[in-house]
């Protein structure tokens, strides 16, 4: 019997560079990178929350100037509707499932399932008259 060799795998990190693509908003033409989303950004940030659903409109525009570093005095030119979508936008990016990477991947997930899409009728069914 042959022996097979198993590969450790490994999910290797740094806290220097993440492993994900940067979140980028443009605003006015400029890009603007999400600073690295650690546990200590996202406690300024979830402080910041708090205070802004409590009204503070100041609060909701630095969540934006902590998670993207753009200068207070760009943000506070943005719609209050725009700096609330942004916010959304950030999270449903942080927060979204893992893509398919590769084509092979997505053939797989778009794929039917086996089997009929609507339940056979039974034998009583069909025959009624």
């Amino acid at each position: 019997m042959m022996e097979e060799k198993t590969k450790d795998q490994r999910l290797v990190l740094s806290t220097k560079k993440s492993i994900h693509a940067p979140i980028v908003i443009e605003v006015d033409g400029k890009s603007y990178p999400n600073n690295p989303l650690s546990r200590e950004l996202f406690d300024e940030v979830r402080k910041h929350e708090k205070a802004a659903l409590d009204g503070d409109i100041e609060a909701l525009y630095k969540q934006v100037e902590v998670l993207f570093s753009v200068p207070i005095e760009v943000l506070n030119k943005l719609d209050v509707r725009d700096v609330n979508s942004l916010l959304d936008y950030t999270m449903a990016r942080v927060f979204q499932p893992a893509q398919p990477k590769s084509e092979n991947e997505i053939a797989e997930k778009n794929a039917s399932k086996p089997g009929p899409k609507e339940p056979a009728l039974s034998p009583e069914s069909s025959q009624a008259s």
